[in-house]
């Protein structure tokens, strides 16, 4: 890494921007749970003394397994291009996404982080691009199939949430189904690509980055032969596109189980499962697509708006704290430490090749 490079130093500093936005917001809302719900640490501690091993271990691997199914999924598509990966190498992308996404204001803001460990591994461009697309796709249309479930079989559920909660639920399902039309164009309708590419390389002209500039135009054509051959290749392939799907259910699955597996820890009434994991659905629906890092705050608000239906206040705020704990703050730790590992294995591996 060029230390001295101003792009360089300008990316370094937007990271730690977002990681301190992110940091302090955590703070906050961590705070503004435990004072709403009345809880103290002291509390907390002993409702997790008290609660089920066994019930907490399933916690603990729905958390892990919506890391290692996005990873499955992005292996699985990058061989069927023609890339032999590894499923470490798959869980590294998995994990720079997650913890990305985590830190940045879009859901989607893990992509480039997957796509410099992909690229660095020796995945063309082209390749990398189709296959964060299609698997952006199939992560869209599972929250959209989980979505279809709750709606269909409990809407009274939605009905319950205050209309704060139901305004952000329908923006969800609004953005989500608009992102996967969105994606799937991208794919399917190579001009669209083109013409965001000569958009990018006007704006660079109107910012004197000429050099820049001409270098998108030269490689453009050639990049979007290659890009149409690999979105042709995966189209071709139905059963690699519904195991990635499959895959995706599953990654979407156990994020939801997290929450469910710990209201049974916390030796929850088990007839009110499928409910709260209709109403968890519905956090998701509503969270997903939030402009705010992790959408903190606004999954939190959701969580304990459903969950009081189901439970009394402290009840709600117990299982808020302990489920969002592990879903997202435990995962995004995680991730984080995956993705610094990941990229120091890479740094050696680079130093290793240039010695020889």
């Amino acid at each position: 890494m060029n230390t001295n490079d101003p792009s360089t130093t300008s990316s370094f500093r937007n990271k730690v921007l977002c990681f301190l936005a992110a940091l302090l917001l955590a703070i906050l809302t961590i705070f503004a749970v435990f004072k709403g719900g009345g809880i103290s640490v002291g509390e907390l501690a002993s409702s997790i003394r008290d609660a089920s091993p066994p019930c907490l271990i399933l916690s603990v691997s729905g958390m892990f397994g919506f890391i290692f199914f996005e990873g499955a999924a992005l292996t699985v598509i990058v061989r069927s291009l023609g890339y032999p990966t590894k499923h470490q190498r798959g869980f590294v992308y998995s994990a720079a996404d997650i913890y990305f996404s985590a830190i940045t204001p879009s859901a989607s803001g893990g992509q480039p982080a997957s796509a410099f460990f992909m690229i660095r591994d020796g995945i063309p461009a082209t390749a990398v691009m189709a296959a964060l697309l299609l698997n952006l796709i199939m992560y869209t249309m599972a929250v959209i199939t989980f979505g279809l479930f709750a709606l269909i079989l409990y809407p009274e559920i939605f009905l319950h949430f205050s209309p704060l909660c139901k305004v952000f639920i329908l923006i969800g399902i609004i953005t989500l189904t608009a992102l996967a039309l969105g994606f799937y164009l991208l794919m399917r309708k190579q001009q669209l690509l083109q013409k965001l590419a000569l958009g990018m390389a006007s704006l660079l002209d109107r910012l004197h980055c000429h050099r820049l500039a001409r270098r998108i135009r030269h490689k453009l054509d050639d990049a979007l032969e290659e890009y149409r051959q690999c979105v042709d290749l995966i189209f071709g392939k139905r059963k690699m596109l519904l195991q990635v799907y499959l895959l995706n259910l599953l990654q979407r699955l156990s994020q939801l189980l997290v929450t469910v597996f710990t209201f049974l820890a916390m030796h929850g009434n088990p007839a009110r499962l499928i409910k709260l994991f209709a109403t968890q659905i519905y956090v998701v629906l509503g969270s997903n697509s939030m402009p705010v890092p992790g959408a903190m705050g606004v999954a939190d608000y959701l969580m304990i708006n459903g969950y009081m239906e189901l439970m009394t206040k402290e009840q709600a705020y117990r299982l808020e704290i302990l489920s969002r704990g592990l879903s997202f703050y435990t995962c995004m730790i995680l991730s984080m430490i995956v993705t610094g590992i990941g990229y120091l294995l890479l740094k050696k591996n680079t130093r290793g090749n240039n010695k020889t």
